[in-house]
């Protein structure tokens, strides 16, 4: 029988104020790695090709991984993880097309692509669109997050006056977490941004480990690990084992799957990633490692939820406050299995699930505006270029700034409480239109410099008349992705009837396409200072993780869960002393790198 559902005491607090220190004690230190933006906005592009692809994995992720899609699978059963899988596929388009193609723009931020291949006044029309709804975003992930952090913490009725205004237990929560991020983000930039990606990969993949044999175990009973897969078969609701709601449903299951081609290969937080390596070898490597943990990591939280499924039949009655019950599947799980400690860092994974969401919003969002933007607008008004020091300082005004707007927006949220449904709308409505252009850009060459802006005008306007004039609603979604991707592609394909005639962007436009049937080969980062030296910080902080969760032993605990933070504790921990040994060996007293003299 599973343990009674718990609730959160001092040591879960500690777990979880130490995760926040680790997160802002390493973007403090990392400072030293930027001395220009280059090294702010893309790790001056030496950045370790396995740092790169974990943390373009986990960007992946949000509350909404151990929230929303947990709800869906305690819903739908098996067929989700033809969903949540999906980004396999994705990522298996960005090995064979994308990636390569990213390393060869040699960009400097991810929208400076859309001045190479259209035009300057193409960046500011997407720049326009595209940050307002991308700051809300980040509003939204830190509310709903919070929504769960706060509720798990207990502190939801909790609040205090500070000066006029009163703020409830959400809206605290809601603020630390944002403060956290700032800081952070604001000042390592994106080597920050990746390190603690790592770290927080290996937070969410120990949790995970840790509750899909627990999960079996407790479903199992006297019975064993492997008798929880009898009572799922026997138990579960008719149709739960199948894919029947694929069969039933194609049409949304074939819209997911080419949203997440967009989504995996043209988003502009994934063109940052694969040009921030050394090598367009390594950006392909990128591809095939984050295709094989999308093909594997999910299991380890699908599973556990079919499971909880039979644990918990009746969800409702256990989370009466909440709209969706099922959604605290994950959650309620973590809260029954785990002891206090370990409660505390499944409560950090979740966290760790939506920071490294935001922190990569925030970064390149910041580098399309000091770029693309300030940095242009300067030499057209000024004629200058502003020293490596000024466009340091900017990006980090920038990025505090955003991050300033982003905890506003989810207080705003949390008290209008109107802004939910209509910011998935325009989510749905700007997605595939806007980005379907990008992904054709890279792989044709003969449209003018105005055919994205018009694909992305016509595709939005078309979206837009189907969304409002007509009734859509049971189809909405699989219409927004469609008529986007279909209509936009069209207008792309058809603007090539007339031919670029202004000299100046045709140049330019064919300097592009230059550079893209140009080999990235670049030089190995395994030298650089910067890239040795994530691999002293990672492994400290793999190193403490492991040394965390071993101290967690000494809380009370089940011998299935002892054993198995036993055996995670030292082989993260070994993890750990790897990367310190492998920094030692490179790096000698002398402080040179190891074999560079050779």
């Amino acid at each position: 029988m599973i343990d009674q559902i718990k609730q959160v005491n001092v040591i879960d607090y500690i777990v979880i104020a130490g995760y926040l220190l680790m997160l802002t004690g390493t973007g403090l230190y990392v400072t030293r790695f930027n001395k220009n933006a280059d090294d702010f906005f893309k790790g001056g592009g030496k950045i370790p090709w396995w740092i790169s692809g974990l943390s373009t994995f986990v960007a992946g992720f949000s509350a909404f991984m151990f929230v929303g899609a947990a709800g869906y699978t305690y819903r739908k059963g098996i067929g989700s993880a033809v969903l949540f899988t999906s980004a396999f596929w994705g990522y298996g388009l960005g090995y064979f097309v994308y990636a390569a193609r990213w390393k060869r723009a040699r960009l400097s931020s991810p929208m400076e692509f859309l001045t190479r291949r259209f035009s300057q006044g193409t960046t500011y029309y997407y720049t326009l669109l595209s940050i307002v709804p991308a700051v809300m975003g980040l509003g939204l992930g830190i509310y709903i997050l919070c929504i769960f952090v706060a509720t798990a913490l207990g502190i939801m009725s909790f609040s205090v006056t500070v000066g006029f205004v009163t703020l409830s237990g959400l809206e605290i929560s809601m603020i630390v977490t944002g403060i956290v991020l700032l800081i952070y983000t604001s000042a390592g930039g994106l080597w920050a941004v990746m390190i603690t990606d790592v770290m927080q990969f290996f937070i969410i993949l120990i949790v995970t480990v840790l509750i899909f044999p627990l999960a079996f175990f407790a479903l199992g009973g006297s019975g064993g690990f492997f008798h929880a897969f009898t009572r799922i078969a026997n138990e579960t609701p008719p149709g739960y084992l199948s894919f029947g709601d694929v069969v039933r449903n194609p049409l949304f299951y074939v819209a997911y799957l080419f949203s997440t081609f967009i989504g995996y290969n043209a988003a502009w937080h994934i063109g940052q990633r694969y040009y921030s390596v050394p090598t367009e070898r390594d950006a392909r490597k990128i591809s095939v490692l984050c295709a094989l943990l999308s093909l594997t990591i999910p299991v380890l939280w699908i599973a556990p939820t079919m499971a909880g499924r039979v644990l918990f039949p009746d969800m409702a009655g256990l989370w009466p406050q909440l709209s969706e019950p099922s959604e605290a599947s994950f959650v309620t799980l973590a809260l029954s299995l785990l002891p206090n400690g370990l409660i505390g860092l499944t409560i950090s994974a979740i966290l760790a699930a939506t920071m490294t969401h935001t922190d990569t919003a925030l970064n390149y969002l910041a580098s399309i505006l000091v770029r693309d933007v300030y940095m242009r607008l300067k030499r057209t008004f000024s004629n200058s270029v502003p020293s490596e020091r000024r466009q340091l300082f900017v990006a980090r005004v920038t990025t505090f700034t955003l991050g300033f707007l982003a905890i506003a927006t989810a207080i705003i949220v949390q008290r209008t409480k109107g802004v939910f449904d209509f910011a998935l709308l325009y989510y749905s409505w700007f997605g595939p239109s806007m980005m379907t252009p990008v992904m054709l850009g890279f792989l044709y060459s003969k449209t003018p410099s105005w055919s994205a802006i018009a694909s992305a005008t016509a595709s939005l306007a078309v979206v837009l008349v189907c969304n409002t004039v007509v009734d859509v609603r049971p189809y909405q979604y699989e219409v927004n992705i469609f008529g986007g991707i279909l209509v936009s592609a069209a207008v792309f394909f058809l603007s090539a009837l007339w031919p670029e005639r202004d000299a100046a962007a045709l140049e330019r436009i064919e300097a592009f396409a230059a550079d893209l049937r140009t080999p990235a080969t670049g030089k190995s980062s395994v030298w650089d200072r910067n890239a040795l030296q994530s691999y002293l910080v990672v492994g400290v902080l793999i190193v403490v993780i492991g040394g965390a969760l071993l101290l967690l032993l000494l809380v009370p605990a089940g011998i299935e869960v002892r054993t198995l933070t036993l055996i995670m504790g030292v082989v993260t921990m070994a993890l750990g002393g790897a990367m310190l040994l492998y920094f030692r060996r490179q790096i000698p007293a002398s402080g040179e790198p190891a074999g560079k003299k050779g």
